[in-house]
């Protein structure tokens, strides 16, 4: 945990400033498999600045929090449930990839979403996939295509492997500019605070926007694993 910890503070040291002419929602998770035989999930999220939901876990136990009350309780605990089960398909597959390719350990995988609500009305939105601590890919919303940070042969083929599946580019950007904008646009005001307040039902979560990016990761482990073995 202390790792974790270390790796989360200076992304939220960045991130902690608030600004009166903009609002942010924020989406940060990390996938750290020590070992073939186990896992740790870490993540949150910001709303502003504001801590609004955390994640913490390892293998079959995780513990996902709002807390804000941003949606019904029956809405979150279905959202819960369905996050668990990708999450330890995601861990299944990993270790299914890695044994059969003798992959070395330790592996980590570093996901980051975030959309900015402009109070002129203009938007903007990013996501970004860091592997072992090195910038890999980079989500370009208007396009709809994951771009690779790195000129090499593995960023190239698993950038051109995403881009085949509407799971990872048009999901992801509906996402990031209807989803997540929506959400902003319900939970804060035009001075910049979080209201809290519940018109029906949000549609936006940590536990969307981390299932949507665990769907591009897990193309993203299939690229490396299958065709490279493990190897950048």
């Amino acid at each position: 945990m202390l790792l974790f910890q270390a790796l989360l503070l200076p992304w939220l040291l960045c991130h902690w400033a608030d600004s009166a002419d903009s609002h942010t929602f924020t989406m940060f998770y990390l996938a750290h498999f020590p070992n073939s035989s186990f896992v740790e999930f870490i993540g949150n999220a910001t709303l502003d600045g504001k801590l609004t939901h955390s994640m913490e876990g390892g293998n079959e136990q995780l513990n996902v929090s709002q807390r804000h009350p941003l949606e019904p309780s029956h809405v979150w605990e279905q959202r819960v449930s369905n996050l668990s089960q990708y999450l330890q398909k995601f861990q299944q597959t990993v270790q299914v990839l890695t044994l059969e390719r003798k992959v070395p350990y330790p592996l980590q995988v570093q996901c980051t979403k975030e959309c900015l609500l402009f109070n002129t009305g203009a938007t903007n939105s990013s996501s970004r996939v860091v592997l072992n601590g090195i910038g890999f890919l980079r989500f370009q919303t208007d396009s709809a295509s994951w771009i690779p940070l790195q000129d090499t042969p593995l960023a190239s083929f698993a950038s051109s492997w995403l881009n085949k599946y509407n799971e990872t580019t048009i999901s992801i950007k509906h996402f990031l500019q209807e989803t997540c904008i929506g959400f902003l646009r319900e939970h804060t005001d035009v001075k910049g605070s979080l209201t809290g307040k519940q018109k029906g039902r949000s549609h936006t979560s940590l536990v969307l926007g981390i299932t949507l990016g665990a769907l591009a990761l897990m193309g993203l482990t299939v690229c490396i694993f299958i065709c490279t073995g493990g190897k950048r």
